[in-house]
């Protein structure tokens, strides 16, 4: 194993002595490459020696960085603090203008955010309030709102342009689907109430028929007596009847001949000629 002594250190900025290091790197490899056997007495000697000498290698190389850079670390460190020093001066002088230009930019700021809530509370009362509008109207009251929300001009919604587009395109799309729901309701329910009238006519008829008496049997018709003689032996004969007999001779039907007797008899007529003529 080779013997290997402890970097002197260089000279500020000469970096000969860590040249001289990187040249030996290979033979370094080359005397280090095999790690003797730690658990013999001779191969923990031998690897405790090398561990000694590569750590006097290794720190003196640290060294000898720390020597050569250190005129370069002082001047950064002095150029640093006069660095420093330079913008803590300027930004005592540039601190007013910066705080002017932030009081302004925070002003504008609360502008634009005001700005932007009325606008957005004038969508919701121009636009979006057309949806709670829409609840428990009519197909044609809906449609009309449709209508409405179309011509509705966004453009004069500066700075929420593209939010009110698409709140506009929202509040249509969900008006559309509303009255094809409540259309389709309207007309199930236009059908139902047809039915119903139906119904309620079907059993008007019903009622009405049921209430009507049974029809009543026509009466047999009565035949109108004929006055014929009747035979000696069965009646006696009265004036009257032969009264009857005589008109029905002179060929008067039986109530004709009756009409005649009762004239005569409450003295309406005074002989039969009168009622003949």
């Amino acid at each position: 194993m080779s013997e290997l002594k402890a970097i002197s250190v260089p000279q500020a900025g000469d970096i000969t002595k860590l040249s001289d290091i990187d040249a030996k790197l290979a033979e370094l490899r080359e005397t280090y490459a095999v790690v003797p056997d730690f658990d013999t007495k001779e191969g923990y000697e031998e690897g405790k020696k090398a561990i000694g000498e590569l750590t006097s290698l290794r720190t003196g190389t640290d060294k000898a960085r720390l020597a050569i850079t250190k005129p370069h670390r002082d001047f950064v460190k002095q150029v640093n603090d006069f660095s420093s020093s330079l913008v803590k001066e300027v930004e005592t002088i540039e601190k007013p203008f910066r705080d002017a230009k932030k009081e302004v930019d925070e002003r504008k700021e609360r502008e634009k955010e005001e700005r932007i809530a009325k606008l957005r509370d004038r969508l919701n009362k121009e636009v979006t309030a057309l949806l709670d509008t829409a609840e428990g109207l009519d197909s044609d009251g809906i449609a009309g709102l449709v209508g409405m929300a179309e011509e509705i001009d966004i453009s004069n919604y500066f700075d929420i342009t593209k939010e009110a587009e698409d709140e506009k395109a929202r509040v249509i799309h969900r008006l559309r689907e509303m009255h094809s729901t409540v259309l389709k309701d309207e007309m199930l329910s236009a059908e139902r109430e047809e039915l119903r009238r139906e119904r309620e006519e079907l059993e008007r008829l019903r009622a009405q028929v049921a209430a009507q008496p049974e029809p009543a049997a026509a009466p047999k018709p009565v035949a109108e007596p004929t006055l014929e003689p009747a035979p000696a032996e069965q009646i006696e004969a009265m004036p009257y009847d032969e009264a009857l007999e005589d008109l029905a001779a002179a060929g008067l039907g039986y109530t004709e001949a009756v009409a005649v007797l009762d004239a005569i008899t409450s003295g309406k007529v005074r002989h039969i000629k009168a009622w003949l003529n």
